[in-house]
């Protein structure tokens, strides 16, 4: 590799950045990742009760339904980006994506931006698999 195309790229091949804008998310101003914390602390108190009704299924990962019902009960569903996979589940507050898992054994969540090209009927708070 010369040291001109080192400087023009960054030590990055050609058009890296535009190949991988699918795993970009939006940046967060402080304000608005507090009110996302904010959210993650209601969504993450509404999923404990899940785990503590015990009944986890394959891998110790909790199903879609139980949820997915979970979340509608803090009024969230499609119009606020939910996407909820077998122990997984994300949810866009209109600020920030609240995103993570739910099984046996643990509770995440984590606070982001919306990506940039999700995963296509996701909603956009899933990171996309492929790329574009």
């Amino acid at each position: 590799m010369t040291g001109t195309h080192r400087k023009e790229n960054g030590d990055q091949a050609p058009h890296y950045a535009e190949n991988h804008a699918y795993r970009m998310q939006a940046s967060l101003t402080p304000d608005e990742r507090a009110r996302g914390r904010a959210s993650a602390k209601l969504i993450r108190e509404e999923l404990e009760k899940v785990r503590q009704e015990g009944g986890a299924g394959e891998h110790g990962a909790f199903g879609e339904e139980r949820i997915t019902a979970a979340l509608s009960r803090l009024g969230c569903g499609e119009e606020h980006g939910v996407y909820v996979g077998p122990g997984f589940y994300s949810v866009h507050t209109g600020v920030a994506c609240v995103s993570g898992y739910v099984t046996e054994d643990e509770l995440t969540s984590e606070v982001h931006g919306a990506y940039i090209e999700p995963q296509p009927g996701t909603g956009p708070c899933v990171r996309n698999q492929g790329g574009h």
